[in-house]
């Protein structure tokens, strides 16, 4: 999860400065990795951060969008969380600007989108500007008459006139990654340039390739729904954390949304039984107009059954806390693989607590009554148990809350840290890696991991580009034998005027590789965090500048 702040905010909150535990705790930086689809708004000039063949070839299974501000309002409320108990029913290229033209029969609309217009669309913006938007964008981009209505964050201007401004925004640019590509843009600007026209009869059926899936599998090797609710299957039982609006357990009325973005914590007591594990992890989604992201964790925070606030900024999730799942729009269902389990809280030990983003820019109150829904069975049934740990680094030239300068600016860094783990549960056999989901913010560019085997030699095991607002999980297999570590490499570039230092705002930056494993914590090492978590692995840090500001 994140936040928008300043690019030169450095001060702690306060109080802070006497609790270095709480600090450890706080969250909002703990996982920027579900972000924003965001909407044209009216410009911000204000200057902003912008974020060997391997044995075993990741797979991509799965999108997930990210990057937007995040709430700025830090009024609790009281409310209340309800669950739903097992088995019952819950379970081409373009053809540019063209003179206006007179659509042929059969043609949707009054005019026509050129191709290269309709390809920039589909490719960057439309998994959330969709005929029904979600993620919080306000309006539709589908078709010409779309682009020519009033902005609705802006009604003095059209969409297209809005979006002209935006593509080039680098303090919040759409889309929020950042990185549409040159082709892509340049076909929108000469679009631009040109009034916005509409095309020629040829660009009614032109072919529109290469538009990413809104929902990808639903895991690895699964047959199981990408999307929406999961049916129980044979000795599995399904649980819903229903976002509601009352403040007793078992609140069934809906979550009234106030208009803007927020996060909303809501609290819930473990429902399933002694040694249980996940198979799965779903969204069901109300009011998908207004969804944005949730994360799920397990805590020692004592809140009562049903409670549920906006959180702060900075986030307190609790001390120790764990990351079991997370989703945004445009992700699929997590399926872990049929012979996995991820690890899950034992009843009375520790506290679920769902944080939801909600963005609400319809202008208009809204109610939403959502849930996640955690599919378990007994431990005893799988054969092997896993669970999340973060590999990388939390020292990116400093940190933001102590004054951290951070990256220099227009300067290309690297970062490598090692993950030697303590090996708890597997001191002489393999600690099995299933899959990576690497996080960045706008800045980041690239991550590596190899595997460092005991005479020194580096076998590299997952390479990948990275785009921050188009996250994605990625399933490998490969062992790791005793003696063996992980080293991971950041690479940024930092094409701004200033220097970014690690935080929780999108103006900051981080290095997390969220590798899923098993034996659970087999791979930690106990690496001191700044957020508190404390299934980590890294090792000291070595920094280099390899390259002026990459185009």
């Amino acid at each position: 999860m994140e936040y928008r702040g300043t690019n030169n905010e450095k001060a702690l909150p306060e109080g802070w400065a006497a609790r270095p535990s709480v600090l450890r705790s706080a969250a909002a930086g703990l996982l920027c990795l579900l972000g924003a689809c965001g909407s044209p708004t009216e410009p911000n000039t204000t200057p902003s951060p912008s974020t060997a063949n391997p044995p075993a070839t990741p797979t991509q299974v799965g999108q997930v969008v990210g990057g937007a501000p995040a709430p700025t309002g830090s009024v609790p409320v009281a409310g209340s969380g309800s669950y739903t108990q097992p088995n019952t029913p819950v379970v081409t290229a373009g053809t540019g600007a063209a003179p206006v033209t007179t659509p042929p029969a059969g043609v949707a609309g009054s005019e026509i989108l050129p191709c290269g217009v309709k390809q920039s669309l589909a490719t960057n913006c439309q998994t959330c500007h969709a005929a029904s938007p979600i993620g919080g964008a306000p309006m539709p981009m589908m078709t010409y008459a779309d682009l020519h209505k009033p902005a609705v964050t802006k009604p003095t201007m059209k969409v297209w006139e809005l979006s002209k401004a935006r593509i080039h925004d680098t303090a919040r640019p759409m889309p929020p990654i950042g990185t549409m590509p040159a082709a892509d843009k340049n076909a929108l600007d000469t679009w631009f340039a040109g009034g916005a026209l509409a095309g020629t009869a040829a660009d009614a059926n032109c072919e529109i390739t290469g538009k990413p899936d809104t929902v990808g599998p639903g895991g690895h090797e699964s047959d199981r729904p990408a999307k929406g609710k999961l049916v129980p299957l044979a000795n599995e039982k399904c649980y819903e954390f229903v976002v509601h609006g009352g403040q007793t357990s078992g609140d069934t009325t809906k979550f009234p949304i106030k208009d803007g973005e927020f996060y909303e914590q809501f609290y819930y007591k473990v429902p399933w039984e002694a040694g249980s594990v996940a198979t799965a992890y779903a969204t069901i989604g109300d009011n998908e107009a207004v969804l944005h992201h949730w994360l799920l964790f397990s805590t020692n925070e004592l809140q009562a059954e049903g409670t549920h606030f906006e959180s702060p900024l900075p986030t307190l999730i609790g001390t120790d806390p764990m990351l079991l799942a997370g989703w945004a729009v445009g992700a699929p269902n997590l399926i872990a693989p049929k012979d996995v389990g991820f690890e899950l809280p034992e009843p009375g030990q520790r506290t679920i607590n769902v944080q939801w983003h909600f963005y609400n820019s319809t202008g208009t109150p809204q109610s939403d009554a959502s849930s996640v829904q955690i599919c378990t069975v007994p431990k005893a049934t799988v054969k092997n148990i896993g669970n999340i740990t973060w590999l990388g680094t939390e020292d990116l030239y400093g940190n933001i809350w102590f004054g951290g300068q951070g990256m220099p600016s227009h300067q290309v860094s690297k970062f490598t840290t090692t993950c030697t783990p303590s090996r708890a549960g597997a001191t002489n056999t393999p600690i099995h890696i299933m899959g990576f989901e690497p996080h960045m913010h706008r800045i980041g560019k690239r991550m590596k991991t190899s595997i460092k085997k005991a005479d020194g030699t580096l076998m590299q095991i997952f390479d990948e580009p990275f785009n921050f607002g188009n996250e994605t999980h990625y399933f490998v297999s490969q062992d790791l034998m005793p003696g063996e570590s992980l080293v991971t490499d950041c690479i940024f570039n930092n094409d701004n005027n200033f220097r970014v230092a690690f935080g929780e705002s999108s103006d900051t930056e981080m290095c997390y590789q969220f590798t899923f494993a098993y034996p659970a914590h087999a791979l930690r090492n106990g690496a001191a965090s700044l957020l508190g978590v404390p299934d980590t692995c890294w090792g000291p840090t070595t920094k280099s500048q390899i390259a002026s500001v990459m185009e």
